[in-house]
């Protein structure tokens, strides 16, 4: 997980009205057995928190939208000074005034369509996430399973980020209670975790028990890989079909050991002969697994040795070309074509990647990559490796570009049916769409509601306008354009 920016100076005091100071031991309403002690007792000692009088922290009271603006400014190290702002509600002789109009110039916290800020309201734990994923600029994701928050919802993209940074978690499997407001206490531990990665709340990366030893579901790998390639910038589609031909989505066996193949593979990437990895790890560490095979893979993309395609741009699949071939290694077995007849090599190992592709991910046009027989020599009756007599393709027609690597606001067009109520081709059809019709991610990848759904492509979730109206739904990864 991403290590989150941990401000070198948190200069901040909880504005809530409050008179005098009090030790981190001196609330006698916070007991050392209390849920949030150590979070508040940190940001006591920190220097970042007042109680609401010599000796009363008041845990269980709201935390109000002026509140929290000061608070984001100073962590933010913005203007805090009392001065106009652009909202109706909120007077230049505000206490909060300064920090409002900061927050709102950087973004991080936007005021009402009917131009009022409401500085009072209660701040809910959707609104928080929102917050806190823009103040502390938050990117990675865990999927999200809450039936309480829907994908039209304000807090839909940013609450899977709170959650893979460990700051909170739901209330239940299913439940996060977005609407509810966020006490003192809560808030925190909110910002207690964010500042203080000894304080977050562990974090099971897709969900995936990791000493479990057994092997996740279809969904689950989907999640795993899938984030592992995002992460690298790597096309998850590309690593998802390297596995499928490697290890056939199997890591471990029945007895909890790995696969290992003939030539010594380990599990799921089948990482051969690779020094710089811990061999243990690789047996029974499905994300470290996971994790080498991608970085093997980016390492190929960036040989020097190895021919480039067009312009080497590492979102076009045809572009790792051979970059996949040397995953499995630039042997004669994985020449393009049999030197003895000329004829294609369908049987090359790239070749299968590619086909993987084809029949579960998008329909790339490998055969546009301009190259001939006398480009590749090799002695047929050695292991020596394919010597590459030309280092530069070209390639005739289109590109395909990787649909798994977009990002949110992207805005695209869809091929598919239309919009779905769900990450499921047997979801409701929410709309019909065409081609004409504009797209906009919003959030992060998601994966088939059915844990063992065989498909292997991703959802996205996303908005459009139709006659006026904002419509959200999810689209299939491999109908997109």
């Amino acid at each position: 997980m991403k290590k989150i920016i941990t401000f070198l100076a948190v200069v901040m005091l909880f504005i809530t009205g409050s008179v005098g100071t009090a030790s981190a031991s001196g609330f006698s309403d916070v007991s050392n057995t209390y849920q949030f002690y150590e979070h508040i007792n940190y940001l006591a000692n920190q220097g970042v928190i007042k109680g609401k009088d010599a000796n009363r922290f008041a845990p269980n009271d709201a935390v109000s939208r002026a509140e929290a603006a000061v608070m984001i400014a100073r962590v933010k190290n913005l203007p805090t000074e009392k001065r106009t702002t652009l909202f109706s509600d909120v007077s230049s002789q505000s206490f909060a005034s300064g920090a409002i109009q900061s927050a709102t110039d950087k973004g991080i916290i936007q005021g009402y369509t009917d131009g009022t800020f409401k500085p009072d309201n209660k701040v809910t734990r959707g609104e928080m996430a929102i917050f806190l994923t823009r103040a502390f600029g938050l990117s990675e994701e865990e999927p999200m399973t809450f039936t309480d928050v829907p994908v039209s919802s304000a807090g839909y993209a940013y609450i899977p980020k709170i959650i893979a940074a460990g700051i909170t978690q739901g209330y239940s499997e299913t439940t996060f209670n977005p609407n509810q407001p966020v006490t003192r206490a809560q808030f925190s531990a909110f910002l207690a975790r964010a500042t203080n990665e000894q304080l977050r709340l562990s974090v099971k990366s897709c969900g995936y028990d990791s000493a479990s030893r057994v092997n996740p579901d279809r969904q689950t790998l989907n999640c795993l890989v899938t984030k592992a390639a995002r992460k690298a910038d790597v096309p998850p589609e590309l690593a998802k079909a390297i596995v499928e031909v490697e290890s056939g989505w199997k890591h471990y066996l029945s007895n909890g050991e790995p696969l290992i193949s003939s030539d010594n593979g380990i599990g799921l990437m089948q990482i051969t002969n690779r020094t710089e990895f811990d061999t243990a790890r690789l047996k029974y560490d499905i994300e470290y697994n996971i994790e080498a095979g991608v970085k093997v893979l980016a390492d190929n993309f960036k040989r020097t040795d190895l021919p480039n395609i067009g312009t080497n741009n590492r979102h076009v699949l045809e572009h790792w070309y051979f970059a996949v071939m040397a995953y499995n290694g630039t042997k004669p077995m994985n020449s393009p074509f049999y030197q003895a007849t000329g004829d294609r090599n369908l049987n090359a190992y790239q070749e299968k990647v590619y086909s993987k592709i084809s029949n579960g991910f998008v329909n790339p046009n490998i055969g546009s990559i301009v190259m001939t027989i006398a480009d590749f020599k090799y002695d047929g009756t050695t292991t020596d490796n394919i010597q590459f007599n030309k280092k530069a393709f070209t390639m005739t027609g289109s590109n395909t570009m990787s649909v798994e690597l977009l990002k949110e606001d992207s805005v695209v067009q869809y091929t598919g049916k239309g919009l779905r109520s769900k990450p499921s081709s047997g979801s409701d059809l929410i709309m019909t769409l065409t081609t004409e019709d504009a797209l906009t991610i919003i959030g992060g990848p998601v994966y088939d509601m059915d844990p063992k759904s065989p498909n292997q492509y991703i959802w996205y979730p996303v908005k459009t306008n139709q006659n006026g109206k904002v419509k959200t739904g999810f689209i299939a990864a491999p109908y997109i354009n």
